[in-house]
């Protein structure tokens, strides 16, 4: 049993003084260059990238892909992924080429699909042939166990793990070229490919162990010993004041790395030590022994776990003294710090270390242009020039193998961006299988027949924002984009003259909201877009958490009882935030971070015409609705509830309502496509024809009519 050493108090302060200090003389020095890191493949043209995704998911040849055929190819593509069929290389295009994706083609492959293949019995067999070092056994096992439960429950399949022999799925890890002339890429890019059903290499599936596996969120770390061996790290956790988001040796003189398995470790001290090769192997033919440094290989010594010997770049270590003598090696675990990618085959950080001068004691961006964090895996970057990326949350090896089964059982990709069959990996906390992957697999096995169906229908998802009749949930101009929430989906466009984009998942954007958000807006003065669930609320800068969100809607002033927000918007000109529940509405000064005085106020008091139980507001900020010289051409604003859309502007503090008409959901989207900028004579909820009535608004001031010189309208949907 290992004991646990801490350093006493006063080393531990004066440790924590310099580090703080030198973290100090950082802050206030110049930026980085960017450089070249080496084995940083990762720079490519647009074009480049380009040619090689359609070469690879879409059949271009790559000697012929020439200007024409690359044109048709990329309207294939685009259309695929419901982007506008341009056929050329723009900005969105590129993006979605970018994202982690599934290895299988887009268009119909013979080595893939061929004639709809099936298994032809219900009792499937699987075996996991490797494991990753990223995961303990159990883990990956319990993984591979769920994702094959996702089918079986909507089918009359039984699938039985084997523990040796030919199985019809057999599940390994690789890199690069491992063994199917289909090679993976490194870090990023492929995650992972199976086979159709069928003999030899059918069903198989293979999982690229470049990638960092976890379970969508953050490293996955079960810890040895200390007393609370088997659990698993919590981070953040708490020791001595302060966080830490990663396994650390702080408190320790034997360098050995630990994690609390609580987040409090000041007040529990439950502990364990992190995975690393001084304290087990894996695999091997040493029982798990730990390495021995220094140790002995054809004749040169090592210090460090080596790739030598090997060319699928897994790092080992013998477990002597010496291997050419004893031959016993084991493979090295990944350790809460283990690198990925780069050019230090998973090499672990080293800290402190030097980079052009500087002396830094975690990960870093300095010198990337990308914003991804970076370590080197030696005390200096600047001598040896060994680094890698650091890990990062990772890729749920649950959501892609629940992806790649679908594959071995015969479903091709599927262009519903909804479905678990789309190519582009998204993480999502809640997998559920849309309409369009139920429809697939009972097509091919039809359904259950020894367990009851399940009550709840899969969900179908919305298409068309144009043709379907779609209630959303939000609406929000986030980053000179509108965004229009629905479940669980979005649609988005800059320009509301043309049709959104989409269906996108929400989760492609903001992984951490639930399925369904009740309201959001963005906050005119930190441009920090906030979204708003039942009584919770998630504050992001563009994609990223703030620190300690989720939180209750109460911390912005809101009543501890109220248990939800039915609408929100905030106005530009003010700087204020308006938030709509039941028949009351509350004003939020973002710049005193405080509701104003006053509040709640009654809906029907402010807002002529606008109805209670709002689904959605939002404020156009743009010169899109503007007519000439009208005196209110400015930003538009709408409201609306489930089946009504109303448009109303400022004249300063004071509201006037412009329209009301039923519609659909697409309906106001419809006006906007056909009605003319200069066209003022028609009643479309855009302009001021139809006016209703007035209200006095908040500073007690008469609206001047239809003419006055108005702020931005809003619409309520």
């Amino acid at each position: 049993m290992m004991c646990f050493k801490f350093f006493s108090c006063r080393q531990i302060v004066l440790k924590v003084f310099l580090v703080q200090f030198l973290a100090s003389l950082q802050t206030f020095a110049a930026p980085s260059p960017i450089i070249k890191f080496p084995g940083d493949d990762t720079s490519f043209t647009d074009k480049e990238v380009a040619l090689h995704y359609l070469n690879k998911f879409y059949g271009c040849p790559k000697e012929s892909c020439n200007l024409m055929v690359l044109k048709d190819t990329l309207k294939k593509m685009q259309k695929f992924f419901a982007l506008p069929e341009t056929g050329e290389i723009d900005q969105k295009t590129v993006e979605i080429m970018k994202k982690p994706r599934c290895g299988v083609p887009d268009v119909a492959n013979y080595n893939f699909f061929h004639r709809k293949p099936k298994w032809g019995q219900k009792n499937v067999t699987y075996r996991i042939l490797g494991h990753t070092p990223d995961l303990d056994e159990e883990t990956i096992d319990d993984a591979f166990f769920r994702a094959f439960k996702v089918w079986s429950d909507v089918t009359p399949l039984k699938f039985t793990r084997i523990m040796d022999g030919e199985a019809d799925i057999m599940i390994n890890f690789g890199r690069n070229e491992h063994g199917d002339g289909y090679p993976f890429d490194g870090k990023d890019g492929l995650l992972a490919h199976a086979f159709a059903p069928g003999p030899g290499t059918g069903g198989d599936s293979h999982f690229d162990d470049d990638e960092l596996w976890t379970l969508g969120e953050g490293q996955v770390v079960k810890v040895k010993y200390g007393n609370a061996e088997g659990e698993f790290c919590k981070f953040p956790f708490l020791f001595m004041g302060k966080e830490y988001n990663s396994c650390t040796s702080q408190g320790r003189d034997d360098g050995y790395l630990w994690c609390s398995t609580t987040y409090n470790f000041d007040e529990d001290g439950k502990y364990g030590f992190c995975p690393h090769e001084l304290l087990f192997t894996l695999s091997g033919n040493a029982d798990g022994a730990p390495c021995k440094f220094p140790f002995t290989f054809q004749g040169e010594k090592y210090d460090s776990c080596t790739t030598s010997g090997r060319d699928d770049g897994y790092r080992w270590c013998a477990t002597t003294e010496d291997y050419d003598r004893d031959k016993t090696y084991g493979f090295c675990p990944e350790t809460a710090m283990s690198t990925v990618g780069g050019n230090s085959e998973g090499a672990p950080c080293v800290f402190p270390y030097k980079f052009l001068g500087n002396t830094y004691d975690s990960c870093t961006t300095s010198g990337r242009s990308d914003g991804k964090m970076w370590c080197a895996v030696t005390k200096s970057f600047d001598d040896d020039r060994k680094w890698g990326f650091c890990p990062d949350q990772g890729y749920s090896l649950f959501l892609v193998a629940a992806h790649e089964f679908g594959h071995a059982l015969g479903l091709e990709h599927s262009e519903d961006p909804g479905a678990l069959m789309a190519p582009v990996y998204t993480f999502t906390k809640t997998l559920r299988l849309s309409n369009d992957d139920v429809k697939g697999i009972q097509e091919l096995y039809g359904v259950p027949t020894d367990k009851p169906l399940p009550t709840e229908l899969p969900p179908v998802t919305p298409m068309d924002v144009c043709n379907e009749n779609i209630i959303f949930d939000a609406v929000a101009q986030i980053r000179g984009e509108i965004f229009f929430f629905t479940d669980r989906f979005l649609f988005r466009t800059a320009d509301v003259r043309k049709k959104p984009t989409g269906p996108m998942l929400v989760a492609t954007f903001w992984s951490e909201l639930p399925e369904k958000i009740d309201a959001a807006y963005e906050n005119p003065l930190e441009e920090k877009t906030v979204f708003f669930a039942g009584d919770e609320m998630w504050v992001y800068s563009a994609s990223t958490l703030e620190r300690d969100y989720p939180k209750k809607i109460s911390s912005m002033g809101l009543p501890s009882d109220l248990h939800r927000i039915d609408a929100a918007y905030s106005f530009h000109k003010n700087k204020k935030t308006y938030l709509f529940a039941g028949n009351k509405f509350w004003r939020y000064n973002e710049a005193k971070k405080k509701m104003d005085p006053g509040y709640p106020k009654l809906i029907a008091d402010s807002w002529s015409a606008v109805p209670d139980d709002l689904d959605a507001a939002v404020s156009l900020n743009s010169d899109v609705f503007s007519s000439g010289n009208h005196p209110c051409a400015a930003p538009w604003h709408f409201l609306a509830s489930r089946s009504h859309v109303h448009v109303a502007g400022f004249c300063h503090d004071n509201i006037q309502t412009v329209s009301e008409r039923s519609s659909g959901a697409h309906d106001w989207l419809e006006k906007v496509h056909a009605q003319k900028s200069d066209d003022l004579s028609k009643p479309a909820v855009f302009l001021r024809h139809g006016l209703q009535g007035c209200g006095e608004g908040e500073a007690g001031q008469q609206c001047r009519g239809p003419y006055s010189s108005c702020g931005p309208p809003l619409f309520f949907l």
